[in-house]
């Protein structure tokens, strides 16, 4: 069963259960996108800013509603499940919900009561606070679905995620867009549309977590009266740990808030319409993340540091290189991409793109540095480095917006997500024993770096079409694949792979 067996057997599984859910993340990837650019095409600036405002502002109550609990809860339940402490498992699981419950309450209350005071002011536009206020019950579903992501972790259920996170809530959401421009409707049906298809999703999550607590025999196990809440270890852990949301944040949303108050509203067009793609870098990195936690908290608590640096660097190489090719199209190769997604009026969008991919894969590269330290207890450290990244990203913002409007913004997440990593990649070297980057995996690194380089020449030089653009970023990422393939270990987690003739030929 997975959590059993000694650290090969649990970086194996999760290594494969990763990988569905990686398939279901490029799923999920490519219904975004293509949702994404039907909305960027279908509404004018204008609209598009307003809209993606609102939804800039859900995502942030998404993030402070849980209070740190949605992403942490795995690393608790995992402990319990270990020690067989059920009562307190399932307290942890009722106290995420609880204060998901509590939180929105509170939030939802203080919006509608003084909209005029904490939206109004802000964007100055009527239908821009009503699609603010639809998008407001999103937040506490979004909440409550990284609970249900970190339970089916624990559970050991990538099948389930991989249907509800990756295939039905995107697949939900493009239906909703597709109404849209058929019916010609106006942005407040696509808010509206948006609240409904979250509500079927969390409905269908409940459904399948009381399968899997049923297939696993642990219902006989939820007693409620005797429910241990871990209110000290939880909130301990995670209420420092919510600093780590402030970098989230101050990326997702303080650069939207410097916008609106400094730039015009197109400004926000024309930096929220890349940054989804941009952040198609840490689509990966998030697969692999869901599973990557718990199993590094139980190679903790078995005190296999050994073991866990292994796991560590393994999975960081094995994420650096699938995404490098998303990397090259975001990064080096931006203006193309930027037009072929969203057209020649969001062609200045290109630098944008660029500035917050070349941030985002650099903290992808380095791998869960920051979970890691989170499992080995460096909390009081986190919290240092996450407030100082949360005000340099703030007051770079600040510094550059004027001159620069969205590009500055860009800069300034590429800048504070740079600064958080090599701060967190140094504390790392004492906390498992490693070096900045291990001396095995170095030459993979030095690798990413050279193709990286020549891909920017080769952006510079030659301007490329489409075409070439691609084919560049192809030959690029098959040459780095095939010279990582033995660190990644592609051969030893999927041998089925090796029967397969042309990807047999890459992998061995």
């Amino acid at each position: 069963m997975p959590g059993t067996g000694d650290h090969a057997d649990m970086t194996r599984h999760h290594v494969r259960g990763s990988a569905l859910l990686l398939v279901g993340r490029i799923l999920s990837l490519l219904i975004s996108t293509a949702t994404q650019i039907i909305i960027v095409r279908a509404l004018t600036k204008v609209e598009y800013g307003g809209f993606a405002y609102a939804l800039a502002l859900a995502s942030a109550g998404r993030t402070l509603l849980s209070l740190g609990q949605g992403k942490l809860l795995s690393r608790f339940m995992a402990g319990y499940e270990e020690q067989r402490d059920y009562n307190r498992m399932f307290g942890s699981m009722v106290l995420a919900i609880g204060t998901i419950v509590v939180t929105s309450t509170l939030t939802m209350v203080a919006l509608f009561a003084f909209s005029d005071v904490l939206i109004f002011s802000a964007v100055q536009d009527s239908r821009a606070v009503a699609v603010v206020l639809i998008l407001v019950f999103v937040a506490p579903m979004e909440a409550l679905d990284q609970v249900f992501v970190s339970l089916f972790a624990v559970f050991s259920r990538p099948l389930a995620i991989f249907f509800r996170k990756f295939l039905l809530s995107p697949l939900l959401r493009f239906g909703v867009v597709l109404l849209l421009v058929i019916t010609d409707a106006s942005v407040i049906f696509l808010a509206i549309g948006y609240v409904i298809s979250g509500l079927v999703g969390l409905l269908v999550y409940v459904g399948i977590l009381i399968r899997v607590l049923r297939e696993r025999d642990l219902l006989k196990e939820l007693k409620p009266r005797k429910l241990i809440m871990p209110y000290r270890a939880v909130f301990g852990f995670s209420f420092p740990l919510i600093t780590g949301e402030l970098v989230l944040l101050s990326l997702n949303t303080g650069g939207v808030l410097v916008l609106v108050y400094f730039q015009p509203i197109v400004e926000v067009a024309s930096y929220r319409a890349v940054f989804n793609g941009a952040r198609l870098n840490t689509a990966i990195l998030t697969a692999f993340t869901t599973l990557f936690l718990p199993m590094a908290a139980r190679l903790f608590a078995r005190s296999d540091i050994d073991g866990l640096r292994r796991t560590y660097w393994h999975s960081a190489a094995f994420v650096a290189v699938l995404t490098f090719p998303i990397f090259a199209l975001t990064g080096p190769l931006a203006p193309q991409t930027t037009v072929l997604l969203f057209g020649a009026r969001y062609a200045d969008s290109s630098a944008v793109l660029a500035l917050l991919a070349v941030g985002y894969y650099f903290n992808v590269m380095l791998g869960f540095n920051a979970f890691t330290l989170q499992v080995c207890g460096r909390i009081r450290y986190l919290v240092g480095v996450n407030v100082f990244v949360a005000l340099l990203n703030i007051a770079v913002s600040l510094l550059l917006v004027r001159d620069f409007g969205a590009v500055g913004i860009a800069a300034a997440n590429c800048v504070a997500l740079a600064t958080q990593n090599i701060l967190n990649q140094l504390a790392l070297r004492r906390s498992i024993g490693t070096g900045f980057i291990a001396r095995r995996y170095l030459g993979c690194y030095l690798l990413i770096a050279l193709f990286s380089a020549a891909l920017w020449a080769f952006q510079l030089l030659i301007e490329p079409s489409l075409l070439l653009s691609l084919a560049a970023a192809t030959v690029a990422s098959c040459a780095l694949l095939m010279s990582c393939r033995n660190v990644m270990g592609l051969a030893e987690s999927f041998p089925e792979l090796s029967k397969v003739p042309v990807v047999r030929w890459l992998i061995r």
